[in-house]
């Protein structure tokens, strides 16, 4: 979760702003919804670096909330599908692979590796996912199979890379909003 620390910004506004009633918490409002949203895309951006995951699965989770003088980026979810992930074969093969011809899968960008006993396969539903049977490689065929997971959505923006990039990119956009949105008031473009 990120929320954006205001305490300076606002004297900074009150005091910029002191003659004109009301601007400072409209200044102020409308800094922090825009830095928020830009998080969101900053997060975005730096989990699409480090991780293989496709943007539109790893926004799923990802929620933008407001009240008042307080905005928060919360994420929250279960654990992605391996197939959300690069992997190889990418699609259902059409026949069984020979005998020692693994699944490929790669979570983080450069660490990838083959999981054995592992396939790519279409269930009833139209899903597509990467699965492995219970026993990992034994050959009783009447083992239930398991879906192979990867890490969750909140799991990826805690890495500390991740979580460090946001809060700067965060803070700094914070800055330049309130700057731009003070100067807008001084000049006259906003009542």
């Amino acid at each position: 979760m990120l929320e954006i620390d205001v305490s300076d910004s606002l004297q900074k506004a009150e005091t910029l702003l002191e003659s004109m009633p009301g601007a400072a918490e409209k200044a102020l409002q409308t800094s922090i919804r825009k830095s928020i949203r830009g998080a969101k895309k900053d997060a975005v951006q730096k989990v699409k670096e480090r991780y293989t995951i496709k943007p539109s699965y790893a926004t799923r989770t990802m929620k933008v909330t407001y009240r008042g003088m307080i905005a928060s980026l919360v994420s929250k979810g279960p654990v992605n599908d391996l197939a959300y992930f690069r992997h190889n074969p990418g699609n259902p093969p059409k026949h069984r692979p020979p005998t020692g011809v693994y699944t490929y899968a790669e979570v983080v960008k450069g660490q990838g590796g083959t999981i054995a006993h592992a396939f790519v396969a279409r269930m009833k539903s139209g899903h597509v996912g990467v699965f492995q049977r219970a026993g990992h490689g034994s050959s009783n065929a009447s083992l239930p199979i398991e879906k192979i997971s990867g890490p969750s959505t909140p799991q990826m923006l805690g890495a500390p890379t991740v979580a460090e990039f946001i809060e700067r990119k965060a803070q700094e956009r914070m800055a330049e909003n309130l700057d731009h949105e003070i100067n807008a008031f001084l000049m006259g473009f906003r009542k």
